[in-house]
């Protein structure tokens, strides 16, 4: 199996990423609980929050981009496989899923904000 390159900046641990990912994954799940379910207590402010998370991270990106970029996490796209790649250079994809993928992890404190 090939290995998957990471673009950081900031040094972020493959085991932080991942997490980052699992995250990113259940993000839809998440909403159609929050939405449609019967969740209560803690159980819902914790779907509220993770979500919420992401949601502040996501502003960040363009509008236009949002919803591609999320997907492209949860799926594990790259730039070549991204909805994205039409509008936005290689680079400047890569920087702003990084900075993505850095900001969820510090809004879970996963990691610690650099400065």
């Amino acid at each position: 199996m090939a290995r998957h390159k990471m673009y950081f900046n900031h040094e972020i641990p493959t085991s932080v990423v991942e997490i980052v990912k699992a995250v990113c994954g259940d993000y839809d799940r998440r909403e159609r609980q929050i939405k449609y379910g019967t969740l209560t207590g803690e159980t819902l402010e914790k779907y509220v929050y993770l979500n919420n998370v992401v949601n502040t991270a996501l502003e960040d990106i363009d509008v236009g981009m949002r919803r591609d970029m999320l997907r492209d996490i949860q799926q594990r796209r790259g730039y070549d496989f991204s909805m994205c790649s039409s509008c936005i250079s290689k680079n400047a994809y890569y920087r702003r899923k990084r900075k993505l993928i850095y900001d969820i992890a510090v809004g879970l404190a996963l990691i610690p904000v650099h400065k």
